[in-house]
């Protein structure tokens, strides 16, 4: 077995989820168990949902109780559900050590979205972002993030064929790329469902610029990559968001362009949200034309969610507009990011959950 994977507190078994395929397969065989046995039990967790070895009925009787006694298939408690009039749901999800985090699930005509989270809290502190003003509790484990993923399809009825999450972003609570190693092996294991379309490419890591880390992610990761930038500049970005501090926009900028050079098929999107006064100013905008005309990317223009407690007020919509129209007609793709959650606290920024599980807001 490699890495810190976790145990059932109770016991000394280990979390099936928190396994890649290979690493399941030599734990079988290092316990005498023949390796297509994991690919039988991961068959069975990623295809079909399953939650018990004894409703494997390709495994034998004394296999499913060996197994059981070694493993277990874990799922988060779901302390409530929000509906959005927009259809979109908001999950919050009690752990294992009585950490809550939250999840959305985001049905569109083309696409169902689930956006998890990464983190219990948020260390990066950006301060428009009510997750970061809730503080950092700890990284969640590989099995907490695929968890997500599947108790969504559990709630929503989708172990079927026809009816398929399509789409994983990484934009809940966290910064993804400070949990790295847990991330990718999370991202690796939920492909394991062969029939369910879901590839790289229809999951986007979404950073606030961790530039070291995005250098590993255009060699070892070839899913999508979105930037939260915000601001044109450093002086302007470090004011909303600390993080700049340490990693300016020219280390964002260099991380990006080796990013393009591994994928140059996957645009880099780059979300920008617009704040009442601070950055949606017509200079503002060229600016930001100037900084990104050379990349390939598109720019995601996010009107901002207010939650208690914050001191920003959303760009009105025909500033929104007319930032916009710059871009687009500069050359640059820009697009206005439909709202959604909003009524819920589920947009863009507003997730938040404390570590007793009860909410914040």
């Amino acid at each position: 077995m490699t890495g810190a994977l976790t145990t059932d507190t109770n016991s000394a078994k280990h979390g099936v989820l928190n396994y890649a395929a290979d690493e399941l397969k030599a734990c079988f065989k290092d316990a005498g168990i023949p390796a297509f046995r994991a690919a039988q039990v991961l068959e069975w967790v990623y295809r079909f949902g399953q939650t018990s070895f004894y409703d494997m009925t390709n495994i034998g009787k004394s296999l499913q109780k060996r197994l059981d006694e070694m493993f277990y298939i874990h799922r988060p408690q779901i302390v409530d559900v929000a509906s959005s009039s927009d259809g979109t749901k908001k999950f919050l999800l009690r752990l294992a050590d009585a950490t809550t985090v939250e999840c959305v699930y985001i049905p569109d005509v083309k696409r169902k979205t689930i956006c998890v989270s990464s983190q219990v809290g948020c260390s990066v502190g950006c301060k428009f972002c009510n997750t970061g003003y809730s503080g950092f509790v700890r990284n969640l484990t590989a099995e907490e993030i695929i968890s997500q993923f599947m108790v969504v399809k559990d709630y929503m009825g989708m172990w079927s064929c026809d009816d398929r999450l399509s789409n994983v972003v990484f934009m809940g609570m966290g910064e993804p790329l400070l949990n790295y190693q847990n991330v990718m092996r999370a991202i690796d294991n939920m492909m394991l469902d062969s029939e369910a379309g879901l590839s790289r490419r229809k999951i986007t890591l979404s950073t606030s610029g961790i530039s070291p880390i995005i250098h590993k992610v255009a060699k070892d990761l070839p899913c999508r990559l979105a930037i939260s930038l915000h601001a044109p500049n450093d002086a302007m970005r470090s004011s909303i968001m600390p993080i700049n501090e340490v990693y300016d926009i020219r280390s964002i900028m260099e991380a990006c362009e080796e990013y393009s050079a591994h994928h140059k098929f996957l645009k880099i999107t780059f979300e920008y949200l617009l704040l009442s006064g601070i950055n949606d100013s017509k200079e503002c905008a060229i600016e930001l034309l100037n900084l990104l005309r050379s990349l390939n990317a598109k720019i995601n223009l996010l009107r901002f969610n207010e939650w208690e407690g914050c001191e920003f007020k959303a760009s009105p919509g025909l500033k929104v507009r007319e930032f916009a129209n710059i871009l687009n007609d500069g050359g640059l793709e820009a697009s206005i990011r439909t709202r959604r959650g909003a009524d819920i606290m589920a947009a863009c920024g507003q997730l938040s959950a404390n570590s007793t599980g009860t909410r914040v807001v």
